[in-house]
């Protein structure tokens, strides 16, 4: 099994809706790359390759499509270019996903293999969110399904 697998098995229930895009082809990836200037980590190039896009707990916008007004080219070139954002957080990250909640993955350059968090509103701060996409989400699922437990009661 794969992680575009395992994704999808941690994200289907009866009680939640989750949407997954259809597969990015291979040229698309490339495009991606060459209008980033750099090559998706491996996980990510997976998971595009599986489904362009997939929205998780809340209906928030998990793993950014590629293309489009909230993608991963678009925000990232955004966030890299835009002084309004700090550029110590957003020149070294590749931005990916959100919670809906201010709160962005990302992979930081300098730390190969491990998923970071950052919260628009910390300036100069990221908090490490695991070694894989699937490991940040499954985390931020696990908060949903608590609270969501916890509504119950």
């Amino acid at each position: 099994m794969g992680m575009p697998e395992d994704v999808r098995r941690l994200f289907t229930d009866d009680y939640d809706e989750y949407v997954f895009g259809p597969p990015c082809s291979e040229a698309e990836v490339e495009q991606a790359e060459a209008a980033l200037g750099e090559p998706l980590p491996p996980h990510l190039r997976e998971l595009y390759l599986a489904f362009n896009g997939f929205t998780g707990c809340t209906g928030a916008a998990f793993l950014w499509p590629l293309f489009g007004e909230l993608s991963l080219v678009v925000t990232n070139q955004l966030y890299r270019g835009d002084g309004v954002f700090p550029q110590a957080i957003t020149s070294g990250c590749l931005f990916f996903g959100d919670n809906g909640c201010r709160q962005l993955w990302a992979f930081k350059r300098d730390a190969p293999g491990r998923v970071v968090r950052w919260n628009l509103s910390w300036p100069d701060a990221v908090e490490d969110a695991g070694d894989s996409p699937l490991a940040a989400w499954a985390a931020e699922k696990q908060i949903y399904d608590e609270l969501a437990s916890e509504g119950e009661e």
